[in-house]
């Protein structure tokens, strides 16, 4: 008896009905394979800020006081500023008196090891002429600015690695200055550096009695967008007001870097870019931030803005907020 080839081979309408099966099912799973992956990143983002939070609890119980958002004055020569030399003015971040509390204390050794001068040193009327500052930039300190450190780095960030200007190492995350940003900072440019109503200014410390609000209730640290963008630069070791390291709550949650309320002075975009301060992430629908109590918590791009501000604040009286 002769077997029928005929039979055993798929027709060419069966095969496209399989691919087409295939890739119906390809299309339904894809969907969940990417959340599930989303959910694993923002998983790990969710446990640096944890980190970031318990290491800030942790500086604060030896120190008795949480380091400033920016460790030296910039080019101010008033008030707590007065007369600082160039190496008085280092423009480092509160990020990087952390280090030691993130197992990074061999990059911690190499930004305070500087032979000269104050690492990111500010220009002012304080450093033209003593010679301090110079030679601060060895080739170990840059390195170790040019260091990003796992911990500072969101996955689900799309942020590049370096600036696109300095070079300098970027970070996903920012230490909250409170409510007063871009709009009261064209009024007082001042009392946004020095006074705000959050948890981290310049040089001034603040201490866990003064959170008035309650260290649960009060975020200190959240995460940022585009952050090698001039717009929306975030070098995780520098601080500075609206942009590294130093973020507030003046914008809403998720303000598109270049948009919402932007800083300006002299009828022209402060620092030459359209800066608005705003904290922001790529996790959809809001972001993650860290509270004084080391607790994480995600929050809504869509909640009320006097809540949002309020979070952001160490007062009960929300006293900047009615502006």
């Amino acid at each position: 008896m002769l077997f029928d080839r005929r039979n055993t081979a798929f027709t060419l309408v069966e095969l496209l009905v399989v691919i087409a099966i295939i890739g119906i099912l390809v299309a339904l799973l894809l969907p969940a394979v990417q959340m599930a992956r989303e959910a694993a990143r923002r998983t790990e983002c969710s446990n640096n800020l944890r980190q970031i939070g318990l290491a800030l609890v942790q500086y604060e119980a030896a120190n008795e006081c949480y380091p400033p958002g920016r460790m030296g004055c910039d080019g101010m020569n008033f008030d707590v500023c007065a007369g600082d030399k160039g190496f008085e003015r280092p423009g480092t971040s509160g990020f990087v008196m952390l280090l030691p509390m993130l197992e990074q204390q061999n990059l911690y050794d190499e930004l305070g090891g500087f032979q000269k001068g104050a690492v990111f040193p500010a220009s002012g009327p304080a450093d033209t002429s003593d010679g301090t500052t110079s030679g601060w930039l060895t080739p170990t300190i840059r390195l170790a600015l040019e260091a990003r450190p796992p911990v500072f780095v969101c996955p689900s960030s799309t942020s590049l690695p370096k600036t696109e200007t300095s070079g300098w190492a970027t970070g996903c995350y920012a230490l909250s200055q409170g409510s007063c940003g871009p709009e009261c900072g064209q009024i007082d440019g001042y009392r946004v550096k020095l006074y705000n109503d959050g948890m981290f200014q310049y040089v001034n410390v603040h201490y866990a009695v003064q959170c008035a609000d309650g260290l649960s209730n009060t975020f200190f640290v959240g995460e940022t967008l585009a952050s090698h963008t001039e717009d929306s630069r975030n070098i995780w070791a520098l601080g500075a007001r609206h942009l590294d390291s130093m973020r507030n709550t003046d914008n809403p949650l998720n303000t598109p870097p270049g948009e919402g309320e932007i800083l300006w002075a002299g009828g022209q975009p402060m620092y030459g870019h359209r800066v608005n301060g705003a904290f922001g992430s790529e996790h959809p629908g809001g972001a993650l931030f860290a509270f004084g109590d080391g607790h994480v918590t995600f929050i809504s791009e869509n909640i009320d803005l006097f809540t949002y501000r309020a979070y952001s604040t160490r007062e009960r009286d929300e006293h900047l907020l009615n502006r």
